[in-house]
């Protein structure tokens, strides 16, 4: 029986490796000697069946079951793990992930409140002397000479479109009250000190020049008038041309004004000490003073220690800081005047959308920026 089973092929089909029964010592003998005798023979049996196959039927054949793994691996796959394992970090980082929301929050800072110390140069003031400008206050073709006071005979040869001819006398009626950012102020002559310098922008020059525009036109015809720009240095009336004098508010010189107000433009350095010390030279009764913010040469802190009879100064101060706010606010109380707030209107972004920005001079052109490099 024994022999039988182990002589023929047959009796060993192939299946997965099972633990044999225990046999009897010689069936177990009989089984090793038939075994060792048989067992190369049955693999090179195998090796001879896989070599005689074609080679595109094992390429076919290794591509299919991968295809076949791949198949069952897509549609059936892993079981997720019935618990999450979360590695849990230590109670330090959370306590900072808690700082850190808390920091996002917004915080309004209070606006922190500046008192004006008295500087070293408080002692000093300006002086009502002749004005006496160094040479680069006017562009090449004005002459120092010409900005000394002259006499009125000496006016018609400066003047030949007759911007003097009504300088004579101030007359007894007063005119109309003038009117400057809604601030209203009696006065007979009124003199604009207004910043051009280049962070007048996003409309705030337009706005300011549309408003002078309506200042002056307010005006009645025994009024006088001049408006100086300040940034670098002082531009007087009619820059680069200048008047020498306050000129009367007639139709002729109102036209005049709004024409050269569009040709006005913007420079660096914020300095008032020039635009002031000729404002307070041409003898006002009212000065309005508008920026956007301080004088970088302290001339508002000087003007506001100032002793100044008879003359009433109101101050504007066009989106400032509270600092700024607060020396503007400073010259106004000292000169019987009131300070006001202002901001952009939509005539000026109106003004500025068709006319485009006004040019700002980082370095001297030629006639704007005449103290800068």
């Amino acid at each position: 029986m024994s022999e039988h089973s182990t002589a023929s092929p047959q009796a060993h089909p192939r299946r997965p490796i099972q633990q044999a029964q225990p046999q009897s010592a010689d069936v177990a003998d009989a089984s090793d000697a038939t075994g060792e005798e048989t067992a190369p023979k049955r693999n090179w049996w195998k090796l001879a069946a896989l070599w005689s196959m074609p080679a595109w039927l094992v390429s076919l054949l290794f591509h299919f079951l991968g295809l076949t793994a791949l198949v069952v691996a897509t549609i059936n796959p892993p079981p997720l793990p019935e618990t999450l394992n979360l590695l849990a970090a230590s109670d330090e980082p959370l306590e900072e992930l808690e700082e850190m929301v808390v920091e996002f929050e917004p915080e309004i800072e209070p606006e922190m409140e500046v008192e004006m110390e008295a500087p070293d140069m408080l002692s000093e003031s300006f002086e009502l002397t002749a004005l006496t400008p160094d040479a680069a206050m006017m562009s090449e073709s004005i002459s120092v000479e010409s900005l000394m006071p002259s006499k009125p005979a000496d006016f018609a040869g400066m003047d030949p479109n007759g911007l003097m001819a009504d300088l004579d006398g101030m007359g007894a009626e007063v005119g109309k009250m003038a009117k400057f950012f809604g601030t209203k102020a009696e006065g007979q002559r009124i003199c604009f000190v207004v910043d051009n310098s280049a962070s007048m922008t996003s409309g705030r020059m337009e706005t300011a020049l549309v408003e002078l525009d309506k200042a002056i036109d307010s005006l009645s015809a025994k009024q006088k008038f001049y408006i100086v720009f300040y940034s670098d240095t002082a531009y007087p009336l009619f820059y680069p041309t200048p008047a020498m004098e306050m000129v009367n508010a007639n139709d002729k010189n109102k036209k005049l004004v709004r024409d050269w107000l569009s040709t006005v433009q913007m420079c660096w350095r914020t300095d008032g000490r020039d635009a002031i010390t000729l404002a307070l030279n041409l003898k006002p009764d009212l000065i309005y003073i508008l920026g956007d913010g301080a004088f970088t040469d302290k001339a508002d802190i000087e003007l506001a220690n100032t002793s100044l009879k008879g003359i009433t100064i109101h101050t504007m101060g066009m989106q400032v800081k509270k600092q700024d706010r607060d020396k503007f606010a400073a010259i106004a109380q000292a000169h019987g005047g009131t300070y006001k707030d202002v901001g952009i209107t939509d005539e000026g972004k109106q003004l500025m959308k068709m006319n485009g920005p006004i040019p700002r001079n980082q370095k001297r052109n030629g006639i704007w920026g005449i103290k800068l490099k």
